[in-house]
């Protein structure tokens, strides 16, 4: 709980109620990165309050999870060699079942419970791309072995889940036009749900603060891109790591119809509220256009 002066409360709720009426109705798309998950206990806790009170306000939050380090570290614990090309695991068919088991056995049932551990009303329902054919894929280069990229998804799914007050918990495997499952990067996973769902917003949870000027400087965090000024960025080959397919991610979402990608730390307590529901936000936001 947030011990906070209660002389502060009511200014904080005044500034949120233009937010909450403005997205009333509208679906959030939140990526949340399993190396947030493994941070810090109290961080998925704090999302999931978060979640909950979207939802409570009419406001439909629909989560993507990946579980990368989850996955590292049951690979390990099996003995089954794992390798990562250009930001992609390479997945044969041994791989495919640890990314299956990491992905369906423990994170997304860790995050279902914490959902629903909030209220005595249970609103998280846990599901993956293959469920009900919620998402088809295809193979992005066959050297990589069963790792996908979402051409299609069936958003009347989720759209269906959504209406009966559930908040959607999608893990990223997916199933090409043969039914084979596939491996697919959370963060492209989440940029093809977004548009198809007709998301006014795409969050990406990591922990990184946001988009940095400097990225050696975790303070140098930018507040507020066009998609013009991000394809300047992607172009400068001055985006290193993990942050060049998250960023590749968002351009895809905004130029198929998302109105604003946000990158927030989702190590800090109730990030997510504050950044969509308050004047400031603490994260990066990148527009589809300019103001």
């Amino acid at each position: 709980m947030i011990d906070l002066d209660p002389r502060l409360r009511a200014p904080i709720l005044v500034e949120a109620l233009p937010y909450i009426q403005r997205f009333a109705g509208h679906t959030v798309v939140i990526k949340y990165g399993g190396n947030v998950l493994g941070d810090e206990a109290g961080s998925l806790a704090s999302l999931a309050t978060d979640l909950v009170l979207l939802a409570h306000v009419g406001i439909h939050p629909v989560l993507v999870h990946g579980g990368g380090p989850q996955i590292d570290d049951l690979a390990r614990r099996l003995k089954v060699s794992s390798e990562r090309r250009g930001g992609l695991r390479v997945t044969d068919d041994a791989m495919l079942e640890v990314v299956r088991l990491g992905l369906l056995g423990a994170v997304n049932p860790t995050i279902v419970r914490a959902v629903n551990q909030v209220s005595g009303a249970p609103r998280g329902v846990g599901l993956s791309g293959v469920d009900g054919g919620l998402a088809r894929a295809r193979v992005v280069d066959p050297s990589l072995g069963r790792v996908g990229e979402v051409v299609e998804v069936r958003a009347d799914l989720v759209e269906a889940l959504v209406a009966h007050g559930m908040i959607p918990i999608v893990a990223s495997l997916a199933a090409d036009d043969e039914g084979r499952e596939l491996n697919v990067n959370a963060d492209q996973f989440a940029a093809a749900l977004a548009p198809a769902l007709s998301a006014t917003k795409l969050v990406f949870l990591s922990n990184v603060p946001g988009l940095l000027a400097d990225p050696d400087d975790p303070a140098s965090v930018v507040s507020e891109l066009t998609l013009g000024e991000l394809e300047d960025w992607l172009s400068s080959g001055s985006v290193r790591g993990g942050m060049v397919p998250k960023l590749a991610a968002a351009r895809a979402a905004l130029e198929a119809g998302v109105d604003e990608v946000h990158f927030v730390d989702g190590r800090e307590r109730h990030a997510l509220l504050v950044e969509l529901l308050s004047d400031a936000g603490v994260g990066t936001m990148i527009r589809r256009s300019a103001s």
